[in-house]
């Protein structure tokens, strides 16, 4: 009984040491633990400059005549020739096809022989309006309404003999339409008619007679997004590598921009003019085009790890003459790999926090700073 109680006195006095040990340790961890988290806690400062944010960026873009026609009948007729195919390199003002219709021709016949016969009316007429002012000189020979009324009709019969003239030169403009001619060098990509079709302009096409484009000189056309496309300029080198033709890289200018942005794309559409006599490269072709944009006016530039963004908001933290923390929301532009731009309620050599956190708080104590590598700890 005896040696019982003694045991049980023994594993109360054991427990009571064990809890005593474990509370120590357990005090004395809090300290060490709550300072290491201090020490992690350390912020770099910057400070918001004008530096150039020079970041190449690749864009896909497109091979595309640099004149193409769809030719489509100017008048109703019948194929006769077709002097052209597929392929066929042609010369401005160069005969492609002629057409045939007979009753235009006939039109004008009837037109000029209307024309004629109103012009010898016209004749007859000014002669009688002479003679009879001629006859005025003996008073009271002629009569005023005699002289008024051949002059009205000599007037009636100018006014329909430019009519007439009209109608014959509309008809003449007509048949020279049945005669089609290149509108400009090029080479023929497309032939869907041949000798015999009715062709017309009042007819329904399932598509134009002949397609002509331009190919010893391209347009290479790239839709730049908006963040890049303030920075482009009329003139600035580009390169670009073709996909057919790897290995191989070429260069070029901006020649032209639309000036506009494309509202399902939010993009702005370049044009590089390329020379391209060989015809090596084709219309349809695609390019990977490689452009440096400019600087956008007016911006600031801030490393790019000290924008903190967050569902709700944009910003940066800087740091005002009290040593606090101080959100600034700011919109982002054109980026690199270790800078980005901004515009907001900043100016160049404002103090920012470089390393920024979205656990920062507004208001906060930060460290004094001397140079953009100051570093300290932050109490919470």
């Amino acid at each position: 009984m005896k040696t019982n109680r003694y045991n049980g006195l023994l594993w109360l006095l054991g427990m009571g040491l064990f809890a005593s040990c474990s509370s120590s340790e357990s005090s004395g961890s809090k300290p060490a633990q709550k300072a290491k988290t201090q020490d992690a806690v350390t912020y770099r400062i910057g400070e918001v400059s004008e530096a150039k944010v020079g970041q190449e960026i690749q864009l896909p873009g497109e091979f595309m005549a640099f004149q193409e026609v769809s030719i489509y009948p100017k008048a109703d007729g019948f194929v006769e020739k077709v002097l052209v195919d597929r392929g066929s390199q042609v010369r401005k003002g160069e005969i492609l096809m002629v057409l045939e219709a007979p009753e235009t021709e006939q039109q004008l016949v009837a037109a000029r022989s209307n024309y004629l016969k109103a012009q010898a009316v016209l004749v007859a007429s000014k002669e009688h309006y002479r003679r009879l002012k001629a006859s005025t000189r003996i008073t009271g020979s002629v009569s005023a309404l005699d002289l008024e009324s051949a002059q009205a009709k000599m007037m009636a019969d100018s006014a329909s003999a430019m009519g007439e003239q009209a109608n014959l030169a509309a008809l003449t403009q007509i048949k020279s339409y049945l005669i089609v001619r290149a509108p400009f060098d090029g080479i023929i990509t497309e032939r869907n008619v041949h000798p015999g079709a009715l062709v017309g302009a009042g007819l329904k096409q399932t598509g134009p007679m002949l397609n002509l484009q331009q190919q010893d000189r391209l347009r290479l056309v790239v839709d730049v997004p908006e963040n890049y496309s303030l920075g482009l300029k009329k003139g600035k080198p580009v390169s670009y590598h073709i996909n057919a033709i790897p290995g191989e890289n070429f260069k070029g200018t901006i020649s032209r921009r639309s000036g506009n942005m494309n509202l399902k794309f939010r993009s702005e559409t370049v044009e590089i003019d390329v020379s391209n006599a060989s015809r090596r490269i084709k219309p349809g072709m695609f390019a990977e085009v490689s452009l440096l944009p400019e600087a956008t006016e007016g911006a600031l530039t801030v490393p790019a790890t000290a924008v903190v963004a967050s569902t709700e908001r944009q910003y940066v933290i800087r740091v005002d003459a009290a040593g606090n923390a101080e959100f600034v929301d700011v919109r982002t532009g054109q980026k690199s790999s270790n800078l980005t731009e901004v515009f907001g309620n900043l100016r160049k050599g404002d103090k920012i926090v470089v390393n920024a956190r979205n656990d920062l708080r507004q208001g906060m104590k930060l460290p004094a700073s001397s140079g953009d590598m100051a570093q300290g700890s932050v109490k919470y």
